[in-house]
């Protein structure tokens, strides 16, 4: 497919964007003194330099208690951002800022809302705003974007979604207010209406101003699909000249940005609005791929696609795109591992597959290595992969000996529940690497410690994966005529499963296996298409099947918690999957024998108590009770030839997360010549 519609220029007002890519505002961490740095703009300009049309930064502070970082509240902050919109114009790009107040989410007994209603966020109460603090929350807003119309800006973007305070206005669940701004729609509207008159009144033709909005609240007793298009005809009608359009709100228990999200799955969100507004309409969440963002622009569903995550994983991702080089563009999995999980936790971005990111003024993988290295590395799983294109980068002579058939290690695997299908993705992206990069690879390959000597590496890197960890129970080797398996086992059809399972392991393993063996015999979206088109079964009955599959599934774990090693942004959809899907979880139990069908365990009721279970007719237990390195050829090859330039890395040298595999393959292969 051509990228025709993409890279059309856009035209907002009197301002023209080179292409249809927005760097949305993210939270990234990367301003601890609240004030514009190196590392911040390093990132940013970074992006600019790969070919977005517009950058968005933010949320920006507008006062003490409104929450976002930067912070823009001075006039001492105007030099930075000034700096930072030169560096960014540079590269052709166009620059805008959010400039937020979070209202009850900011976490702090000052926070502010509309009414007095507890956050289900903080967990805190806040203060009811009187008129004359509406005032000057307006007014914190309009001195915040004239600030940034002196430092060069481009527009200003307010934050009209996710849960912050324009939403608890417009929302019936948290405005309770009995004064002008609250009961009716149109008091509702009130506070944002006001607002945008006013930021009109002092920077209007002077900059853009446009708006993020939320398409649906995703929030029981909230405001949904069906009144964010009649907001939107409102906030044009006042002056708006853009609408950035996403999801839910931070509290919604409707997985927005995890990688269960199919791509471009809330596009409806857009077009719904787009149906009633005249001005430009942008579209976020799970939208990493050129070709589908030209499909949404070709059907006309949007205007423009924000691209957050995306660009974070590729900064280059627009020039790719219009270079056709597809096969080099590091797509976003939405794993969440380094950006959300990390920023919800408090620290600051990073990104599971792109190393580089926060640290693109201290990296350069252009210069080549005046010392090229025959380098062998053996184990193709995300670590031995992200070393061996690290170091093919830089010039070495690079083979990797995999004694699979394929390359993947443990992501093959991981990528087979539909949950995490995604993870597919990486390996496509790692064999095109070999192919274009000219990495020698042999597969089927046992490596040994003479096939080392043979090969003569001047480097080798060990990324041989784990073993699997088979806890002391009887029964649990089969002899007692128990239908056992390894997670891996299953996951890879190498194992029939029968329709009554028990997933041993409530970890990230245990979970995700168990919501697969939940969904296995369900018909797919081809099947439940035809069925429906050609009404041969009635529609309740071919959702049904299409939802769910035909296996009982119990999951039993030791933890009193399922998957605790799973990040914020994940565990719980997880959890409520596998609560749809009616997996039934056993916690706090000891299992303590297997035999033929039947598996007897005990529940710790109280310190000096517990009670012995016994389930029956199982079929098919799915054991996911963890890994340990497997370091065998490693520890082999040390005590032999002690003299090896050797490095041991991934989970061959501690299970790990696939984010510290793959950071840790990099670094190896990027100091190759230290």
């Amino acid at each position: 497919m051509k990228l025709i519609k993409l890279f059309e220029p856009l035209k907002i007002q009197n301002l023209e964007i080179k292409n249809r890519i927005v760097m949305p505002a993210l939270g990234l961490g990367y301003t601890p003194k609240r004030e514009v740095n190196d590392v911040f703009t390093n990132f940013y300009e970074k992006r600019a330099k790969g070919g977005v049309g517009l950058i968005i930064i933010g949320g920006l502070g507008i006062s003490p208690n409104s929450g976002g970082t930067p912070y823009i509240g001075d006039d001492k902050f105007i030099p930075g951002y000034t700096a930072f919109a030169e560096k960014i114009h540079k590269h052709g790009a166009k620059v805008m800022a959010q400039i937020m107040h979070q209202g009850a989410y900011f976490p702090s007994p000052n926070a502010v809302s509309a009414s007095a209603v507890r956050s289900n966020l903080t967990r805190m109460v806040p203060k009811e705003l009187t008129i004359e603090e509406i005032k000057q929350v307006q007014e914190d807003h309009a001195l915040a974007a004239e600030r940034l119309l002196e430092a060069g800006f481009d527009g200003v973007e307010l934050l009209g979604s996710a849960g912050y305070l324009i939403t608890q206005f417009l929302s019936p669940l948290i405005n309770k207010r009995t004064d002008e701004y609250g009961g009716s729609l149109e008091n509702r509207l009130r506070y944002p209406l006001e607002l945008i008159k006013l930021m009109k009144k002092r920077v209007g033709g002077k900059m853009i101003v446009g708006m993020r909005v939320a398409g649906d609240d995703f929030v029981p007793g909230s405001n949904d699909w069906t009144q964010s298009p009649i907001f939107s005809k409102h906030y044009e009608q006042a002056g708006i000249e853009f609408l950035n359009v996403t999801g839910g709100w931070h509290e919604t228990r409707i997985p927005q940005i995890p990688m269960m999200v199919p791509q471009a799955a809330y596009v409806y969100l857009g077009e719904n609005i787009k149906k009633e507004v005249d001005i430009p309409v942008f579209m976020a969440n799970r939208i990493n791929d050129p070709l589908i963002a030209e499909q949404i622009l070709r059907d006309g569903r949007v205007d423009a696609v924000s691209m957050g995550r995306a660009l974070i994983a590729d900064p280059e991702l627009p020039l790719k795109a219009k270079e056709k080089r597809f096969w080099d563009i590091m797509k976003c999995v939405a794993c969440n591992q380094g950006c959300f999980d990390t920023i919800f936790s408090g620290r600051s971005v990073v990104c599971m597959r792109n190393y580089i990111t926060a640290k693109e003024g201290d990296i350069d993988l252009s210069k080549q290595t005046d010392n090229p290295q025959k380098v062998l590395v053996i184990g193709s799983g995300p670590g031995g992969l992200e070393a061996a294109r690290v170091a093919a980068i830089l010039g070495h002579d690079v083979t990797i000996v995999e004694k699979s058939e394929s390359v993947g290690g443990q992501m093959k695997v991981a990528a087979v529940p539909h949950s995490r299908r995604n993870i597919s993705e990486m390996i496509r992206y790692y064999e095109a690497q070999i192919r274009h990069r000219h990495i020698k690879l042999r597969l089927a390959i046992e490596a040994t410690p003479e096939f080392i000597n043979d090969f003569n590496p001047d480097v080798v890197i060990f990324a041989t994966g784990v073993k699997f960890s088979i806890p002391d129970i009887p029964g649990i080797d089969g002899s007692t005529g128990s239908d056992i398996c390894l997670a891996d086992e299953a996951l890879a059809g190498d194992h029939v499963v029968g329709k009554n399972v028990v997933v041993v392991g409530g970890g990230a393993t245990g979970l995700e296996t168990a919501i697969w063996a939940a969904e296995l015999g369900a018909i797919n979206s081809d099947i439940a298409h035809f069925l429906s088109f050609y009404e041969l079964i009635p529609q309740e009955e071919i959702i049904k099947r299409w939802l769910k599959g035909n296996r009982n599934v119990n999951i039993i774990d030791v933890l009193p918690r399922l998957a605790t090693n799973v990040g914020r942004t994940t565990r719980g959809y997880l959890i409520g999957i596998s609560m749809k899907l009616g997996i039934n979880s056993i916690l706090n139990a000891e299992i303590t024998k297997f035999e033929g069908k039947s598996m007897e365990y005990k529940i710790k009721i109280s310190e000096q108590e517990e009670e012995t279970h016994t389930m029956d007719n199982v079929d098919t237990f799915i054991l996911a009770t963890g890994v340990k390195s497997n370091t065998d050829l490693y520890e082999k090859v040390k005590a032999m030839n002690p003299s090896y330039k050797m490095f041991n890395i991934g989970d061959s040298k501690e299970p790990r997360t696939m984010l510290e595999a793959i950071h840790e393959g990099f670094e190896i292969a990027y100091n190759l010549d230290k």
